[in-house]
């Protein structure tokens, strides 16, 4: 039997998610105080690791118990078996991955630890994103629920057709998501093929929405607005920021998730990714509705602060000791 305080067992018999996206080297440094201009800084810790979006929400769904793939091009280079490494060792399985003999991309980031604060400056030099006949190979029978990054959305939209018409002969079909965080026209036609999309508040920005309302029933006019048969009315999740986050549901109904505070601040990067793969596996994995993935999703967020990395989260699954 299997023991039900055990995290692992609640996602036995669910079918694998899969991220499609990109993974990156990540160089982090440490310091106490951002630096000033021209004035030297001494470093904390510094360290190599493995990042990117679709990356990360493997390594947080992975930590939760899922079953994950990566869908995303690898680099042969050497720099990158770093990175092999560390999937394999989580078990985040890239084999349907495209290889390239390009050197992978990386980003630098400025980890605060006064405030926690995460500044990121990314190098990705072009670097290839999967084609449509690269995911026409996978066994879409393999897969429950698929995640998109609003990338390449020429080829994002023909993947996601290309689930549309497995689905259309199926009984339990795939769920598709996505998130959403610049060029919201040029991507707009994305979202019809969606059941959730989360948006970052970079697209406020973009756009000049002054607040999280205003951004939600925004994307919800923009929704009302389309002109099409059979296009999916996703669910909104829109990340404002740590303690901020707007939820649209499909009736058009608005709310704000909980908020938390961590006790401790230190380590801000990911926190969108743990978000969303907590809210997956909230979904997917337990079953829970859009308000309690939500609240839940913001716990994990908030509990992630707490720490550097991305280990520790699924500690709170764990059943308290007696």
């Amino acid at each position: 039997m299997v023991d039900p305080n055990c995290k692992l067992s609640w996602a036995i018999g669910k079918k694998t998610v899969l991220c499609v996206g990109s993974t990156n080297v990540d160089c982090i440094l440490m310091v106490k105080r951002f630096p000033k201009p021209n004035v030297p800084e001494q470093s904390t810790n510094a360290y190599w690791t493995r990042g990117g979006m679709a990356a990360n929400i493997c390594t947080v769904l992975r930590n939760l118990g899922v079953s994950v793939e990566f869908f995303g091009v690898l680099s042969s280079s050497p720099m990158f078996s770093l990175l092999m490494d560390d999937m394999r060792m989580r078990g985040i399985n890239t084999d349907n991955c495209p290889r390239c003999q390009q050197e992978p991309p990386f980003s630098s980031l400025l980890i605060n630890e006064s405030t926690g604060s995460c500044t990121v400056v990314n190098c990705n030099n072009s670097f290839p994103y999967p084609t449509l006949e690269d995911f026409q190979k996978l066994d879409l029978s393999k897969y429950g629920w698929i995640h998109f990054r609003c990338r390449q959305p020429e080829v994002t939209i023909e993947m996601m057709k290309s689930v549309e018409a497995y689905n259309a002969t199926q009984m339990n079909k795939i769920v598709i998501s996505m998130d959403f965080d610049t060029l919201l026209h040029e991507n707009w036609k994305l979202v019809n093929y969606c059941e959730y999309v989360f948006f970052y508040r970079e697209v406020a920005k973009e756009l000049k929405w002054k607040t999280l309302k205003e951004a939600c029933f925004n994307i919800d006019e923009l929704l009302r607005m389309r002109f099409g048969i059979n296009l999916k009315r996703p669910f909104i999740i829109f990340r404002w920021d740590l303690k901020h986050t707007g939820l649209m549901d499909t009736d058009s109904k608005y709310s704000v998730a909980p908020a938390y505070r961590p006790k401790v601040f230190r380590d801000s990067r990911g926190i969108g990714q743990v978000f969303i793969g907590a809210f997956i596996y909230a979904i997917y994995v337990r079953g829970r509705t859009e308000a309690i993935a939500a609240d839940f999703a913001s716990r994990m967020a908030t509990y992630k602060c707490i720490k550097i990395g991305f280990d520790h989260i699924a500690d709170i699954l764990e059943a308290p000791r007696m």
